[in-house]
């Protein structure tokens, strides 16, 4: 019991000591000046307006297949895909060779790999729970 009222007390102390007002804090810009010296922003006290930095939009590689193959199911989620990649679609042996070509044939295969878990996992239970007979036993003893 005692160790739970200091417990909240500590809290109430550190919430009380916390500063209210928080403010976004970022290492100071050096911006150029028409003169030619560097003009440093002005210190921690002004809150500072943090800026966002788009990234340069990144292209999917145009890959050499048609648009029914590449939307072709890929098994790549399972483990050891290295001994048996050869019995693999082509789009797959493609995604797989090429995967460190670039960040966009990384993705590539990787949304190959994700697609595989989601929708092969997905189909597979969903096809089995349709074809297989199902029995249900009621004279539970």
């Amino acid at each position: 019991m005692q160790l739970s009222q200091n417990l909240v007390l500590l809290v109430i102390l550190c919430g009380m000591v916390m500063p209210m007002d928080v403010a976004g804090r970022s290492v100071p810009v050096e911006e150029p000046l028409s003169d030619g010296p560097i003009a440093k922003s002005a210190p921690d006290t002004e809150i500072v307006q943090l800026r966002h930095i788009k990234r340069q939009a990144d292209s999917v590689p145009s890959m050499p297949m048609d648009l029914q193959t590449k939307h072709s199911p890929c098994d790549m989620d399972s483990r050891g895909a290295t001994s048996y990649v050869f019995a693999f679609p082509n789009h797959c042996i493609w995604s797989y060779n090429n995967r460190y070509m670039s960040e966009g044939h990384y993705r590539v295969y990787k949304t190959y790999q994700l697609e595989a878990f989601f929708f092969g996992q997905y189909h597979e239970r969903m096809k089995r729970y349709e074809t297989d007979p199902h029995s249900y036993d009621f004279n539970l003893k």
